[in-house]
């Protein structure tokens, strides 16, 4: 986790799998860590990532604001027995 930002990194999701989903329009995908840092490089903050994932997948709702007030709903989902202290 770098400690300027206080946030994980692109880079603490070497040789993981990365699974995003939406509550509001029921999208769910997984990529591969290796992959996405090859995309957008090591020290993307993970909020950030986030956003631009959602955006890819075309959601409209990170623009703000939007005129309904609607947010998005995209979330990290972690598996079962995932420890986010472990990344450090």
């Amino acid at each position: 986790m770098s400690q300027e930002r206080g946030a994980f990194l692109s880079s603490d999701l070497s040789c993981l799998k990365v699974r995003v989903g939406c509550e509001r329009c029921k999208l769910k995908r997984q990529f591969d860590g290796n992959a996405l840092i090859d995309r957008v490089g090591r020290n993307e903050p993970l909020p950030g990532l986030l956003t631009r994932i959602a955006v890819g997948l075309g959601c409209d709702l990170n623009i703000a604001p939007t005129p309904n007030g609607l947010r998005c709903a995209m979330r990290y989902e972690y598996p079962t027995g995932w420890d986010l202290k472990g990344l450090r």
